[in-house]
């Protein structure tokens, strides 16, 4: 012997109408499939380069670490532009406690554009901060102007 379902009895519900029903769907607290996304940040920094060999460009503005966090870096990309016949280089540094790292990264020339020569890099690299994240860019010649952008992508860890 076959029992009605306890709700329709209960409620007086048919199965018809019960079944054109939505389904009921509890909202239950998942644990992070993916914690990188769940932590991601972005952050870009644009900087005029006046006459100078070295220009300094720290994220430290960006509050991207915070007290017991570290920074996993797992993009980095870059446009520099100088004057035609000029050349441009790229550090990236990092610190993990008292131990700092200095990443050289490459810049590739695309060419030059009204008479602004532009150098690009683009890196997929695994670096970790917990402190700052500056940026060096050493250039040949410092009588004249230029420009750089730089962007970084990844995701904080707890230590």
């Amino acid at each position: 012997m076959q029992f009605p379902p306890i709700r329709e009895t209960a409620q007086g519900i048919s199965e018809q109408a019960l079944a054109s029903r939505p389904p009921i769907r509890a909202q239950i607290p998942q644990p992070c499939k993916d914690c990188r996304v769940d932590n991601a940040f972005h952050a870009w920094k644009a900087q005029e380069l006046t006459p100078s060999f070295n220009w300094n460009i720290d994220f430290a503005n960006w509050g991207i670490i915070s007290p017991g966090k570290r920074a996993v870096i797992e993009l980095v990309t870059a446009t520099i532009s100088v004057p035609g016949g000029e050349w441009a280089r790229l550090r990236m540094s990092t610190s993990i406690g008292f131990s700092a790292s200095n990443l050289d990264l490459v810049l590739t020339p695309q060419g030059q554009v009204g008479g602004q020569q532009i150098f690009v890099a683009t890196h997929f690299v695994r670096v970790y901060s917990d402190q700052l994240i500056p940026f060096s860019v050493n250039r040949d010649n410092d009588q004249t102007e230029g420009h750089a952008f730089i962007c970084i992508s990844g995701y904080l860890i707890d230590i």
